[in-house]
């Protein structure tokens, strides 16, 4: 009697164990996506994200209700179904609380990232926030200048954008003559010669690169110095709130032109190049695997 009982055990715990992991994943990828009141633009498109996060809150459901008579048949379909939600369950919670995977398709990040680029980024440095609110749990410190972080797009929270962060709350961020102003001191700059890349429609563009020193992060940016713009940018960065910019400075679409983003928006800080594939050539860029991201 008594191994019938501990027989009996097994599938029923398991059971509830598979339906908390759905529907706890189900809600923060579901919490994720809110729009928290704030207005959308840009076109109708099909939003998979909330699909898949009440696809996930459905079998979790179902298996608060039926699971236990599931798992208690013998049969193959039930083995596969251990051995895949296992696989499955794992990668979704890696996925939505650990480390996601990302792709950079503009070059926007050049010369530190570029198209091509596969990277991995952390959700849990700057923690993550309560489903359906704005704040946010374990934040800690919060990020610093000179981060390279994805956020979710303020003008549409369905698209994934990445930038450096270049101004915290409280910083005045001026961006004049190409130069780069926070709290009324220039950031150092280093001139490193000539470099040329291939944009998106293959056309060949020549800037200038520099070594911007932002507190304690050294990286490259790009500048086109024939470029001209009457465009002045003299922000003070709200609480809760971050300018970014890309590396790529006359070919970034950054806080510059819409403005700031919010805490709530933030996806996580990018940590390493896992694949880079040249389209443009057709070859892997092996130089980049493994690469960390600064």
């Amino acid at each position: 009697m008594e191994s019938n009982r501990e027989g009996k055990a097994k599938p029923a715990a398991k059971h509830w164990w598979h339906g908390a992991m759905f529907i706890v994943s189900g809600v923060y990828m579901l919490g994720s996506y809110s729009t928290v009141g704030e207005s959308i633009e840009g076109g109708v498109s099909i939003p998979w994200g909330p699909v898949v996060a009440v696809m996930l809150l459905v079998v979790g459901v179902l298996f608060f209700w039926r699971g236990r008579w599931f798992l208690q048949k013998e049969s193959v379909v039930v083995e596969y179904y251990e051995a895949i939600v296992l696989a499955v369950g794992i990668a979704l919670l890696v996925r939505t609380f650990v480390v996601e995977p990302f792709k950079i398709p503009s070059g926007s990040m050049i010369p530190t990232l570029l198209v091509g680029d596969y990277l991995f980024v952390s959700k849990l440095t700057y923690g993550h926030r309560i489903p359906f609110t704005k704040d946010r749990l374990f934040m800690g410190e919060g990020p610093k200048r000179g981060d390279i972080v994805v956020f979710e797009y303020p003008r549409d929270p369905s698209k994934d954008y990445i930038k450096r962060i270049v101004g915290l709350p409280g910083d005045r961020v001026i961006y004049q003559d190409k130069r780069l102003y926070v709290n009324d001191k220039p950031v150092k700059y280093e001139n490193v010669g000539d470099y040329t890349y291939r944009n998106e429609r293959g056309t060949e563009v020549g800037s200038s690169e520099f070594i911007e020193q932002l507190d304690d992060s050294s990286h490259s940016v790009l500048v086109r110095p024939f470029s001209f713009s009457d465009q002045i940018t003299d922000e003070v960065v709200p609480a809760d709130h971050y300018f970014v910019m890309g590396d790529n400075r006359d070919n970034s679409n950054d806080s510059r032109f819409w403005g700031f983003v919010p805490a709530h928006r933030l996806v996580g800080r990018a940590l390493a190049i896992f694949w880079s594939w040249d389209g443009q050539n057709g070859r892997l860029r092996w130089e980049r695997l493994g690469s960390l991201v600064k």
